[in-house]
């Protein structure tokens, strides 16, 4: 299943359709709809990570999103715009859809409609680790902030640990987790005397325990 209507398939799909795209680059801190081709594009992230606020609280950090997602599908679902989308990466790479022309391909043809439930489930597994974090207790806050970040964007080492891209800094944790300066540091600390946690390389990895056990 994981094979399944990716978002390859779905470029793919779409130039077979003559539905054609914008393509943009982008460089860090520049926010993905300054410039958008057109006001309603839907915006496929094919390169780079970005970092997602909510429009109500532009300071609070919602998610981390990697290639492959699409980062306004709101705007599918006649919405207004509920995100802010900023660059993570020093660049990154997005392709911009018309809506209408989205709408076409998803909706008109019955071998297209599991790029729809495929694409929002994504989307849905980053609400649903956000909210899992929320109800953890605040000393095991940090851990599963990386825990999280690692099943969403990523990788495993060849001894089954995670490994966080190196976008993924400090300051990313700190707003992630939604933990104090102070509280944060503290967890840190506990974690790497603890050997749950340690860098290679600018990358953080993280042994998977089950923290009031370790």
């Amino acid at each position: 299943m994981k094979d399944l209507f990716t978002y390859e398939e779905f470029v793919n799909m779409m130039q077979k359709y003559g539905l054609k795209h914008s393509k943009r680059k982008l460089v860090r801190g520049e926010n993905i709809h300054t410039h958008a081709a057109h006001l309603n594009s839907v915006i496929l992230l094919i390169d780079g990570y970005i970092s997602t606020y909510t429009c109500e609280a532009p300071g609070n950090l919602l998610t981390i999103c990697d290639p492959g997602i699409f980062l306004s599908y709101s705007i599918l679902e006649e919405t207004s715009l509920v995100v802010t989308n900023i660059v993570l990466s020093e660049t990154c790479e997005i392709y911009e859809y018309r809506k209408e022309d989205i709408e076409y391909a998803l909706t008109l043809f019955p071998e297209n409609f599991g790029f729809q439930y495929f694409f929002l489930k994504r989307i849905g597994r980053h609400l649903y680790y956000k909210t899992l974090l929320n109800g953890k207790p605040h000393k095991e806050k940090l851990y599963y902030a990386m825990k999280y970040l690692g099943e969403l964007i990523g990788s495993k080492d060849q001894n089954g640990n995670i490994v966080l891209p190196k976008e993924i800094t400090l300051k990313i944790l700190i707003e992630y987790s939604t933990l104090s300066k102070a509280a944060f540091y503290r967890q840190r600390i506990c974690l790497l005397e603890k050997e749950i946690l340690q860098t290679n390389k600018k990358h953080f990895i993280l042994r998977e325990v089950v923290p009031e056990l370790a």
